[in-house]
């Protein structure tokens, strides 16, 4: 807190200039060398007119609540506005001088930058020296977490699946955070061999934190502050890892039918995951982060990071194969005519930000928009089927989506997107037969032994075989541009890999978003289309209420199927119950960190379980013992009892694939 008053202090003098961006407590920039010439200039009046043109419909459309757009060249600022509000419930005017957004994953590049200044200050010997080797606090495990380096979890290939660790807290916690806490976080080890498959993962990121701090000796929110915030003149930002909601943050709503506002709930970030998200800031304190960046020859600020160590932040460090256009250390490279781009975007519920520079332009560009769908409650599903509640009206949202802010920019003003040389020639590990492509690929960003892996059994992709030499990728057509390479009509880009030749094929859609091949009951689409099925043949053991029972085995059958019924029943109330919607499950669980509610759901899943293996018993009985004597309805109640206990059956992939026994997280 000192450290932001003394920084507001002195842009309030005017120490800080908004536009040339001078240095806070230490020395004027020092030249290494003259500036080369900018490959693009940007003209401020046609950055405006597009920008105008861009965003302020979005805005009158309520497709958007507020938004900002800045550019920054050669360290000063070429155009920065805002549209919209703040919070616009509180009728709260957005602006990007004051206004604070949650720059979620673009912190991992300033995670990144903190990494690149330790190893220039000797710190840390190299980026591809074992983690282990820097982490005191933790120390990753057998079999493969000695080989894990630092290289590898900046590029996301570490081998860590992007499961379901609780991002946020419910209460404040010390920092730094203690050896236990930190422990408590990594509950999961490696899951594949590092430098195999590229797979976003926040928990890699959460440990390079731990490595700052431990190195450094500061928190990690001192250091950014210390070291990257105070120099760069960032008077506004913070790194956020607090209940408390931060003054003057933008607040995201929906917007019903009706016009009525939904106010997205503020989730504050883990101490340990705020290195992968925990970054708040002002948009014009971005474009000074955005200005450093830019500058790859170190014209400005060589004592935080010289030129080269810029440099190797930007450029590919991993990739699938030539044609992927990889990742950087936490920055994602792209050409945009003939022009590098390194960047890295991100998403919070109801925020979205980006972070991108042009080097050879020595450009950046930064913004911020405000969005959420309105999630509705039963009560409101209902009341729309009479004609009332917030869901009845015109006055929400306008339709259609929108392009990406950065995309169309660069297409206006720098050129369209390029991607790499695929080539012609087939490359180790790519899968070349098109016939062993088709199938359902699952995503690899889930845990692949705990329960987590049940909220990602959604992240499917159907790839299916078009005409000639193309594939169906979610139904939209690919063609083949090189062995294993296929790209879309709109430029995207899927590469599918047989990593081991006796292994499954894996579809990767950029670098850090892998989908490997399933089939049969390792299908989540397959287990869970038997689950349905299943549980409507065992929700209708409800109707043994009416069975007869005029003997104690009749009657224990009956108390048994109606005990199973009324277990499947209870379990989406223990999920859902005293939630506003229903989409708040995840949110106000996963993110605050809080794995009780799940701890008890699984209890009575476990419950239903050992229930449902009651009702298959009970079948066997029932048709050993004859139970409810002769007749027609004897047999109804028998072959009811007999298709209860399939619908028991055709769960059980479900709980095998998903982990469903016992209390893993």
């Amino acid at each position: 807190m000192r450290l932001r008053l003394l920084s507001a202090l002195l842009l309030a003098f005017g120490a800080i200039s908004p536009a040339s961006f001078a240095q806070v407590g230490a020395e004027a920039p020092v030249e290494i060398e003259a500036a080369a010439p900018v490959r693009t200039q940007f003209d401020a009046a046609a950055v405006e007119a597009w920008a105008e043109s861009f965003f302020a419909p979005l805005i009158e459309d309520k497709r958007l609540t507020g938004a900002s757009f800045g550019l920054v060249q050669d360290g000063e600022v070429v155009f920065l506005r805002g549209w919209g509000h703040e919070d616009l419930g509180r009728g709260v005017e957005l602006d990007p001088l004051r206004t604070l957004f949650r720059m979620c994953s673009t912190s991992k590049t300033f995670t990144a930058t903190s990494l690149m200044q330790l190893v220039e200050r000797g710190a840390i010997a190299s980026l591809d020296d074992p983690v282990n080797r820097y982490a005191k606090r933790f120390q990753l495990p057998p079999p493969y977490g000695d080989q894990v380096t630092l290289r590898q979890l900046m590029t996301h290939s570490s081998g860590m699946a992007g499961h379901f660790t609780p991002q946020g807290t419910q209460i404040d916690h010390p920092v730094p955070v203690s050896e236990a806490e930190v422990a408590k976080m990594f509950r999961e080890n490696i899951e594949r061999p590092p430098g195999t498959i590229g797979q976003y993962a926040n928990l890699g990121v959460a440990l390079e934190s731990v490595v700052i701090e431990d190195l450094s000796g500061k928190t990690f929110a001192d250091y950014i502050t210390e070291e990257i915030y105070l120099p760069l003149g960032m008077a506004d930002a913070l790194v956020h890892h607090e209940t408390a909601v931060p003054d003057r943050l933008a607040q995201p709503y929906g917007i019903f039918a009706d016009g009525s506002l939904q106010a997205v709930p503020f989730y504050p970030k883990h101490p340990l995951t705020a290195a992968s998200g925990g970054v708040v800031a002002t948009p014009r304190d971005m474009l000074r982060y955005a200005a450093f960046h830019a500058d790859e020859e170190a014209l400005s600020h060589p004592e935080l990071l010289s030129a080269e160590g810029r440099q190797e932040l930007h450029r590919r460090h991993f990739g699938h194969h030539p044609g992927d256009p990889g990742i950087g250390l936490h920055f994602y490279p792209s050409v945009w005519g003939g022009e590098r781009f390194a960047s890295h975007g991100c998403g919070l519920p109801g925020t979205t930000s980006l972070l991108g520079v042009l080097p050879e332009s020595r450009a950046g560009i930064v913004y911020s928009l405000l969005a959420a769908g309105p999630s509705p409650s039963a009560g409101d599903v209902v009341g729309r089927l009479f004609g009332r509640g917030r869901l009845v009206g015109d006055q929400g949202p306008g339709s259609g989506g929108f392009s990406n802010p950065g995309d169309a920019f660069l297409e206006e003003f720098v050129g369209p997107e390029e991607l790499p040389e695929a080539g012609s020639e087939a490359v180790s590990s790519v899968e070349t037969d098109l016939e062993a492509l088709p199938g359902t690929y699952w995503t690899e960003r889930r845990t692949l032994t705990g329960v987590a892996t049940l909220f990602a059994s959604g992240s499917v992709v159907e790839v299916s075989r078009g005409e000639g030499d193309s594939v169906l990728v979610r139904n939209e057509l690919h063609r083949q541009v090189a062995p294993g390479v296929f790209d879309a009509e709109d430029g995207g880009r899927v590469i599918f890999r047989r990593p081991d030749p006796e292994g499954p094929v894996y579809l990767h859609r950029g670098v850090s978003s892998s989908y490997r091949r399933v089939s049969g009951l390792g299908d989540p689409t397959v287990v869970t289309r038997l689950m349905n099925y299943g549980l409507l043949l065992s929700l209708t053991a409800l109707l043994a209420f009416f069975w007869p029972r005029p003997d104690d085995t009749s009657r224990w059958l009956r108390r048994i199927a109606l005990a199973f019924a009324v277990s499947l029943l209870v379990i989406p109330v223990s999920l859902f119950a005293g939630y506003e919607t229903l989409s708040a499950i995840f949110a106000e669980d996963a993110f605050n960190g809080a794995t009780g509610r799940f701890a008890f759901s699984l209890v009575l899943v476990n419950l239903a379980g050992l229930l449902g293996l009651a009702v298959i018993a009970g079948a066997v009985v029932a048709w050993r013992r004859q139970v409810w004597e002769d007749g027609k309805g004897a047999l109804l109640c028998r072959l009811h009892l007999t298709a209860l206990a399939v619908g028991v059956v055709l769960t059980w992939p479900a709980f095998r694939l998903f982990h469903l026994v016992g209390l893993q997280f």
